[in-house]
């Protein structure tokens, strides 16, 4: 691949997106092996697959993470990236929505649409993807082509239209007829009339355009051209999504999907990003940091292979050879290995020296890319995902940051321990390089417990990041269910003073703090108020008082959480000219803070989660049943095709912790679910003695020892 031989226009960047095992790299293999890249087709099943290059998508049998390729067809340079379909992986799959104009969602046809499968359609939708639909394994058994075709219009909208329609289904599925220009005999065997498929087509294309619907209207011939035309532009505005037909392993179907994309399909100079400007600041010095966007407008990036560079990195990868390597799409600009390459969150600056681009597991080095490439640089220490880098922009207007791409808080947490004791110093950097990769996976060391807690989006993403901690750092580690982050506050006013003295020869201490604190809105976190009069606490001990404050609110009082959201002000005290020190002052206002704490009518908080939990119809109840003993709180449901039901709740975080087993266990595997950080919400009276007692015997166990 040259960048020299194409230009933007000529560019398909392309995710391959939907539901896990609905054939995403198998059709990524058969578009290779149809653009002549490949000599034979590859086989996840068998192993073969060019695009599962990992040890554990191998094992497994599906992907875990995005790959990259890309062929040549009709003139176009289409860029691919397959990305993985369950909703345990989402991170990569939202990585690799961020970097194209347009994504294929594949609907395996016997199956039907899937929980991921509407969450990837919609977030395409939502970031103003094309959209395009591959109806896969038409040769499968039980495939309903009609039934199919309208559950994905009553699904995802009438703007869902067959390009093409199959010939045959099931083990006579043996190709598709173009709608819009079908052959002069259709052959038997379609499910569905060419000419009826054709004017659903039509008259969602020519609804773009006056012109065209009233030369529609009015009978006159419309140039397929024109037609293909005016569906790309609808493409673009969301107002087309072609459905099409096709068969991996058979190769049926496949050079069609290729034409569809290579006239239809958007260009990177089609779709337009946008971001913020960076803060001022020069940074060849300091970094420019991104404005957060509120009282900012958004700029616009022209999208061209001229001007300034503007890239984004999407996802990272560690090579074992290579070592770190971070991908970037090049929204603006061209880009060598000589540019000089600027991260605007850092401000650093650095050479790539190599260009790659990547086909599966190998990496093919380039001299240069251009607006619309997506490349990868190696041992960039310094580039995370979502950062914007830049060429220096010596000559253009301030530079912008892209926004970031948004990613799914995982709150799915396990506390780690190394099973040998000296791998305690190598397990933090290990798993810092696990959370380079994956944004959906989360490492944090609990100041209250002094756990090692890794976050993921389910028992088998944490599994699959565990069982790769063991083969590529040959750490062991043991794993349990984690302290629950409660929080600590108070709902009432109140005050309290204490005095510290102590005299054992020599100098004394000495000190007395009078408090009053008084519950803050939710999220405002602490408020210190120095409401002292006459000196009666000189002003160089009052800092000591807010932080004997803070100190004890970190520590907390009930249940040994963070306590949060409380105002504080110190009113009133008594000193020591010669006993009195900022030690004492820490220790008095400390202990006057857990007496008016005490006094305030504490609450406890505990973290609540919003799930959306996809059953079948017939264990709708059950499962409802089940989150309401675990004090959730339906919030909504839908129903989906195939008898499927999608519970909406709210629910403590606490009662979801091992959730995944007991909803495999209920739906007989065909359950799955969602979840993300929901708020902070008073603990239950009953619920709350039950863990303030169960803290206060720990805390007895620990003294008497």
């Amino acid at each position: 691949m040259a960048s020299g031989s194409y230009h933007i226009e000529d560019i398909r960047n392309i995710a391959l997106a939907g539901h896990g095992a609905s054939a995403k790299t198998s059709l990524a293999d058969a578009l290779l092996f149809a653009a002549g890249l490949a000599p034979r087709r590859g086989s996840v099943d068998e192993g073969t697959s060019l695009l599962d290059v990992d040890d554990e998508e191998k094992r497994r049998h599906f992907s875990i993470d995005s790959h990259l390729l890309h062929l040549e067809w009709d003139g176009k340079q289409i860029h691919l990236i397959d990305s993985p379909g369950y909703p345990d992986f989402i991170g990569s799959a939202l990585g690799a929505i961020s970097a194209v104009e347009n994504v294929l969602i594949t609907v395996s046809a016997p199956v039907g649409i899937e929980v991921n499968t509407r969450r990837l359609f919609l977030e395409s939708g939502r970031l103003g993807r094309g959209r395009f639909i591959a109806l896969t394994k038409m040769d499968a058994d039980n495939v309903d082509y009609i039934r199919d075709l309208e559950s994905i219009r009553e699904t995802f909208g009438p703007e869902c239209v067959p390009f093409n329609v199959p010939i045959g289904v099931g083990a006579d599925f043996k190709g598709v007829v173009d709608v819009l220009n079908p052959p002069a005999e259709v052959p038997d065997g379609c499910p569905m009339s060419p000419d009826e498929a054709a004017r659903i087509v039509i008259e969602q294309i020519v609804d773009e355009d006056e012109e065209l619907t009233n030369r529609y209207l009015e009978g006159d011939s419309i140039a397929i051209d024109e037609l293909r035309k005016a569906a790309h532009d609808g493409i673009l505005r969301g107002h087309i999504v072609p459905v099409v037909c096709l068969c991996s392993k058979n190769d049926i179907g496949i050079k069609e999907l290729l034409d569809l994309l290579a006239t239809c399909g958007l260009s990177p100079a089609d779709i337009h990003r946008f971001g913020f400007p960076a803060q001022p600041g020069s940074i060849e010095a300091d970094a420019a940091t991104p404005h957060d966007g509120e009282d900012e407008e958004e700029v616009e990036i022209d999208p061209t292979e001229d001007g300034d560079l503007v890239a984004q990195v999407f996802k990272t990868a560690i090579d074992p050879f290579m070592g770190k390597l971070s991908f970037m799409r090049i929204i603006s600009g061209k880009l060598t290995p000589d540019t000089p390459l600027v991260n605007l969150r850092t401000g650093k600056a650095n050479k790539p020296g190599h260009l790659y681009v990547v086909q599966g597991k190998q990496h093919e080095e380039v001299g240069e890319a251009i607006a619309g490439d997506i490349v990868a640089v190696a041992k960039f220490e310094d580039l995370h995902i979502s950062d914007t880098v830049t060429n220096g922009g010596q000559h253009s207007a301030p530079h912008v940051v892209l926004k970031p791409i948004n990613f799914p808080a995982p709150m799915v947490p396990r506390a780690v321990q190394p099973k040998a004791r000296e791998d305690e110093a190598k397990i933090a950097a290990s798993l810092a390089k696990m959370a380079e990769e994956d944004p959906t996976f989360t490492y944090r060391r609990d100041e209250q417990t002094h756990e090692l807690v890794i976050n993921g989006m389910s028992d088998l993403h944490l599994d699959v990041i565990l069982q790769r901690l063991k083969n590529r750092y040959k750490l062991d580690v043991e794993t349990h269910i984690p302290h629950v982050p409660y929080l600590e506050s108070i709902t009432a006013p109140a005050e309290a003073d204490y005095r510290h003295k102590k005299q054992t020869g020599g100098r004394g201490q000495f000190a007395e703090v009078h408090l009053r604190i008084r519950p803050l809105e939710r999220g405002e976190g602490f408020k210190f108020v120095d409401a002292v009069k006459g000196g009666v606490i000189p002003n160089n001990y009052i800092p000591a008082v807010e932080k004997g404050c803070r100190e004890q609110m970190a520590k907390g009082v009930m249940t040994g959480n963070r306590v949060v959201d409380v105002e504080v002000e110190v009113h009133f005290g008594k000193y020591h000219d010669v006993d009195s020190s900022e030690a004492a002052f820490k220790i008095a206002s400390a202990a006057a803070f857990r007496k008016a704490f005490e006094q305030a009518r504490p609450a406890l908080l505990e973290p609540v989660v919003s799930m959306e939990v996809t059953v079948p119809g017939e264990k709708f109840g059950d499962v409802s049943a089940d989150l309401s003993t675990r004090r959730g709180h339906i919030t909504g449901m839908d129903a989906l095709p195939g008898g499927l039901q999608i519970i909406k709740a709210t629910v403590p975080l606490a009662e979801v912790l091992s959730y995944s087993s007991t909803l495999k266990s209920m739906t007989g595997g065909q359950g799955s679910y969602v979840l993300e950080f929901h708020s902070y919400q008073p603990v239950p009276a009953h619920v709350q003695q039950q863990i303030v007692d169960k803290y206060q015997k720990s805390r007895t166990g620990v003294e008497e020892e």
